[in-house]
């Protein structure tokens, strides 16, 4: 896959200079009427035709590119668009507002007019920098995950998921279960995973959180039960209830470090109930780096802050 994927072909002249560039995109923005941005590990850029000007889009270029995305088949993403994005196959999500539609359980826009493409980047090889602290008497803790948007906490958890799944000569390979409500961690089309989430994982595309936990906990025995971005109550249920059926959990949250955790009444519950033993801090530096730290589940620090690196 690379950038060319995103546009129709009539729209894709500009984006060839960026095919060989793809590892380094994170994000491309699109605003009617304003220069495409491209966010890239060392900054921002602009997208610029042959004569070196920025491309802006009308709004009917920005229809073209959503029915592209959509592959012509708007309604088959009419409950994700609900909320106010789609996923894409590979895990690619993108964020579509404009003028909108109240309707039950959320909005669809009638004109959109902004979009924003995050790229899946997969990164085979993060967790193994992390594993050593992610065990107690050889199983998996309780583990969650902080970090801002966009500082790479969904692509830390599908390795990490891997990472339990496949084992090493260390470890021993354990069913994992995935909740993937928006695809993102797999990547999924018509449920097979796309992007590699290990040998002994089962993922559920597309459901609730708390109804995933049941049906994995009945049928699937996962020793670990991994989802991504808690932020309701209902997603703190489906954390509870997987702990107290014996699964550990792997989850993820919005935050800067554990401070603004314990500040979101979701997670409020889950954290003084002290049900998560590790607390795994990510950021992204002005650098573009990814950085690390992680404390136990008491407070004290097992990793100091450093760079997240493949194995």
């Amino acid at each position: 896959m690379t950038v060319l994927y995103f546009f129709p072909e009539e729209l894709r002249t500009p984006w060839y200079m960026w095919e060989q560039r793809w590892n380094e995109i994170q994000e491309i923005r699109l605003r009617v009427n304003c220069p495409v941005s491209i966010r890239t590990i060392s900054g921002e850029r602009f997208l610029l035709n042959k004569e070196g000007e920025r491309v802006i889009y009308s709004d009917r270029e920005m229809e073209l590119i959503f029915r592209h995305l959509c592959h012509d088949s708007i309604y088959a993403y009419e409950e994700e668009r609900k909320q106010g994005y789609m996923t894409l196959t590979g895990g690619h999500r993108v964020g579509i507002t404009g003028e909108v539609i109240r309707v039950e359980q959320g909005y669809i826009v009638k004109y959109i007019r902004y979009m924003n493409i995050r790229i899946a980047h997969e990164v085979v090889g993060i967790g193994e920098s992390i594993r050593e602290y992610m065990y107690d008497g050889g199983m998996p803790c309780n583990s969650l995950i902080i970090s801002p948007p966009a500082a790479g906490k969904t692509t830390l958890l599908r390795d990490m998921v891997r990472m339990y799944a496949d084992g090493n000569g260390q470890y021993r390979g354990i069913n994992v279960g995935v909740i993937d409500e928006r695809g993102e961690i797999a990547g999924a089309c018509r449920g097979s995973a796309s992007l590699h989430c290990g040998i002994r994982t089962d993922i559920i595309t597309g459901g609730n959180k708390r109804g995933g936990v049941e049906i994995l906990v009945r049928t699937f025995a996962p020793e670990i039960i991994a989802m991504d971005e808690i932020g309701s109550s209902g997603d703190a249920a489906a954390v509870l209830y997987a702990g107290v059926s014996g699964c550990a959990v792997l989850a993820t949250a919005h935050g800067l470090g554990v401070e603004d955790a314990v500040e979101k009444e979701e997670l409020r519950a889950l954290i003084s109930q002290c049900l998560f033993k590790r607390y795994i801090v990510l950021r992204r530096e002005a650098d573009g780096e990814r950085t690390v730290q992680i404390w136990d589940g008491e407070g004290r620090e097992l990793c100091g802050r450093r760079q997240l690196q493949q194995r």
